[in-house]
């Protein structure tokens, strides 16, 4: 049940290979639960799509991937960065409205209100059975107007976005380094203390709208330089400057108001980071008090209402509770308080990878629009490099505390790579047939 969502591509790939000669060596079953269809591809013979608790197609991975006979399955495909996809020039069509909860699910076929061939009095008519595709009875559907629909039409392309123009250097790390030190022997009473070297001379620049993606695997000191640049950890040595002014020896408790709300995240568990006891509204509200915003209650309401609006959810939802919300809708209103105090960095450490891929393409591309309005720098921290590379503007890759390669997108996942970039790069599950790994 999704056994490799939280590791790197690196480690995932290990995993997956280990599973599959067990499995060959012992003659093992396996059923792989997973919402990552490149991963799919590689490990799996046979697929089973569900949507609200039924399946609605299943066949071998030839036929569902080359062959997909239902709307759902096709969206899915399109939702996720297979290579080419572009941010700009090729946006990811993310799927139009919710997921239905259990008891609200629609008469008829379950995906119809999200579904582009959806044909009223027809789709919304008593259960629909799965089918045989004829000619092929290991494959099969629950679409009544499968054989109609022409799957080979290319997509509407999604709305052509503007490149944002982007600007002055906003961030600056000059020679950072952060040691901890650690007791070397502290279970036998040993007082020698040995240093944990977490970053080792980071010097970047980031600009005014744009994307940098700090990638590498768990351990490579992505998340220690996140809470340094936060003002959770201090620098031990180095400079980090923002619009010049010098904050890395500065504690978050003893930065200015303005210097945390210039500096905000989203975090990769949307839901560990809201309070349970609160609602949606509340939690924006306490953050726009923080961040000293609005002159009355009336004011801070006010501004409340239009950041869930430049998220996209819908006003209502102020005065819902956390677990009344999807994971999306969580990471959407983590989001809006990112961006409360109007946010010049944001630092997005995995801010999808807890997410399925339909909600992925969604809360991506509202970090784009959203970038695209306010000029944000976005600092995104992945070790999904599909993601990044459809996402970002430059890329930095880490490796043990050490930047190993740093460059614009089409030149770090060009030729010649560092051997580092290359290793991580033959690591990804692509989600297409006609990908051939060497």
């Amino acid at each position: 049940d999704e056994p490799t969502t939280a590791l790197d591509v690196t480690v995932e790939a290990a995993i997956v290979d280990l599973v599959k000669d067990l499995g060959r060596k012992y003659g093992t079953s396996m059923l792989f639960i997973s919402h990552n269809l490149g991963l799919v591809l590689e490990t799996c013979d046979r697929i089973c799509v569900m949507y609200s608790g039924e399946a609605v197609e299943r066949g071998s991975i030839e036929d569902v991937f080359d062959d997909m006979q239902h709307p759902y399955t096709q969206a899915l495909f399109r939702s996720i960065p297979l290579p080419g996809a572009d941010k700009n020039a090729r946006p990811l069509i993310a799927i139009p409205g919710n997921f239905p909860l259990p008891h609200e699910r629609p008469p008829g076929c379950n995906f119809g209100p999200r579904c582009d061939y959806f044909q009223a009095g027809r789709c919304d008519q008593g259960p629909i059975m799965m089918q045989d595709v004829p000619g092929n009875e290991r494959h099969a559907t629950r679409c009544l107007r499968f054989q109609e629909i022409d799957w080979a039409a290319p997509a509407e392309l999604a709305e052509l976005k503007e490149k944002g123009e982007i600007g002055r250097v906003v961030l600056k790390m000059d020679k950072l380094k952060k040691y901890y030190q650690v007791a070397a022997n502290s279970m036998f009473g040993g007082v020698a203390t040995k240093v944990v070297k977490a970053n080792e001379e980071l010097s970047f620049e980031a600009r005014e709208s744009e994307t940098l993606a700090i990638v590498g695997e768990s351990g490579c000191g992505k998340s220690t330089f996140a809470k340094v640049l936060m003002g959770l950890e201090t620098a031990t040595e180095g400079r980090i400057l923002l619009d010049g002014q010098d904050i890395g020896n500065i504690a978050i408790e003893d930065r200015t108001t303005q210097n945390v709300a210039d500096i905000q995240m989203v975090f990769q568990n949307p839901f560990d980071t809201l309070n349970p006891s609160m609602t949606v509204g509340r939690q924006i509200i306490r953050a726009l008090e923080i961040f000293r915003v609005g002159k009355n209650n009336k004011d801070r309401q006010r501004r409340m209402l239009e950041l869930l609006d430049l998220v996209k959810l819908p006003r209502e939802f102020a005065n819902r509770m956390p677990r009344q919300l999807s994971g999306g809708q969580k990471q959407r209103v983590g989001i809006a308080r990112a961006f409360a105090g109007d946010a010049r960095i944001v630092v997005a450490d995995e801010p999808v990878s807890a997410l399925d891929v339909s909600v992925q393409a969604a809360v991506t591309d509202l970090l784009m629009e959203i970038q695209r309005e306010q000029k944000t720098t976005l600092l995104f921290i992945s070790h999904d490099l599909s993601i990044v590379r459809y996402l970002s503007d430059r890329v930095m890759v880490m490796y043990l505390g050490h930047v190993v390669e740093l460059g614009t997108t089409d030149q770090v996942f060009s030729p010649p790579y560092h051997p580092y970039t290359e290793a991580l790069l033959s690591a990804v599950p692509i989600a297409d047939t006609r990908v051939k790994k060497k």
